[in-house]
């Protein structure tokens, strides 16, 4: 089995509406946390010039990854320049903690 792992990086203004938008998609399971950085905005009204912004992570199959970065996308673009990126990781092994096993396939339905 293929895991993926998407990761977004998105401004934290818009989290309620991607987190939305996930679950209307069927994404159900997501870690978020705040996170500050540099790319290609900078916040010059700081000392630090880092921006905040929201990290989403994602398990997924390979199937569903594609799509799950679009959703995080199209619902974080508001025609800005500090919207943040998303990027797809491979996995090389998934475990549920709880049950000491290896993630299948079918822990990962989304629409």
């Amino acid at each position: 089995m293929a895991i993926k792992k998407i990761t977004a990086i998105v401004n934290e203004l818009l989290l309620d509406d991607i987190e939305k938008a996930l679950l209307a998609h069927g994404v159900t399971g997501f870690t978020v946390m705040p996170v500050k950085g540099r790319g290609n905005y900078c916040n010059t009204y700081t000392q630090d010039q880092l921006v905040k912004h929201s990290q989403i992570e994602i398990f997924s199959t390979e199937k569903y990854a594609q799509n799950i970065a679009q959703v995080i996308m199209q619902t974080a673009d508001i025609g800005m320049n500090n919207e943040g990126l998303v990027a797809i990781s491979p996995v090389d092994e998934l475990f549920w903690v709880y049950q000491q096993t290896s993630a299948s396939e079918n822990d990962f339905n989304f629409h």
